[in-house]
Parts: structure tokens; C-alpha cells; sequence
């Protein structure tokens, strides 16, 4: 009777470490990035591909951001200009011109603008439970969408 009681508060403690690390981990990071760049259609991917957001994305991560007319695919550390969109987990669309902006503004506080001002798209195509286990190390730049 003892042992089982012990295996019961064992499973009990372990749970509960594995519950205040899970919910640690999901705070709110602080986003360092840098403002006031002049960022053009051209020199966009570069920057983006160099973004601590980006960096953060998993491996086999299938983004589509699409800007006006330009469709970009996002992936760890990479980013690549694409003629269609196609298998993307998720679409975010922004008005035409917002390289500039998110160059100027940096990538959250663009969002935010965008989310503000309802010029932000954002459609997914896989289900919300798969979305979140395979961007869940994003939660914590909830901040970007603003309030």
C-alpha cells in the first residue's frame, strides 16, 4: 500500500514540474528587433530571413506570407519567393507596400498596425490542434497581435 501510495505522489510531483516548466516556457518573450530600416520589395527576404520570430519557426514549418502581389515562403531561417501558394499550414496576407513598413516599424509593431487596422489575413489550413503543436514556440510572441 505504501509503494503505490509513493508511485501516486511521485506521478503526482513530476506532473507538477512538467506543468510549471510547460507554462514558464510559454510567457511572454520580449521582442528585441531593429527599426528604422529603409527595407524594399528586394531587400525584404533578407531581412526577414535574419528576424528572431523567423529563426524560431520549425523545420518543416509551410508559411505563406503574401504582401500585394508577392507571395513569400517562410521556413526556419529561410525565406523564398514563391509563384503560388501552395501546401501552406498558414496565409497571412498584408496590404501591398508593407515591406517598407515592417522595415520601418519592425515585424511586431507592423503586425499590430495591421491587426489595428483590420489589413491583416490570416487563414490556416491545417486543424487549430496541429497548428498550435507545431507553432506552440511561438506563444510567446503572442505580444505581436497587439491587444
Amino acid at each position: 500500500m505504501a509503494s503505490k501510495l509513493m508511485i501516486v505522489i511521485s506521478s503526482f510531483l513530476i506532473l507538477s514540474l512538467f506543468g510549471i516548466v510547460w507554462i514558464l516556457d510559454f510567457d511572454t518573450a520580449k521582442m528585441y528587433e531593429t527599426t528604422g530600416l529603409v527595407v524594399s520589395a528586394e531587400s525584404f527576404p533578407i531581412y526577414i530571413e535574419t528576424h528572431p520570430l523567423i529563426k524560431e519557426l520549425p523545420k518543416d514549418s509551410a508559411i505563406s506570407l503574401v504582401i500585394g502581389n508577392k507571395i513569400y515562403r517562410l521556413s526556419k531561417n529561410h525565406l523564398e519567393i514563391d509563384k503560388q501558394i501552395e501546401k501552406s499550414d498558414v496565409i497571412i496576407s498584408l496590404p501591398n507596400g508593407y515591406e517598407s513598413i515592417i522595415g520601418e516599424k519592425g515585424l511586431c509593431n507592423s503586425v499590430k498596425d495591421a491587426v489595428k487596422n483590420e489589413e491583416l489575413k490570416f487563414e490556416t489550413k491545417i486543424s487549430k490542434t496541429k497548428l498550435f503543436l507545431k507553432y506552440r514556440n511561438l506563444i510567446k510572441y503572442r505580444d505581436c497581435l497587439g491587444d
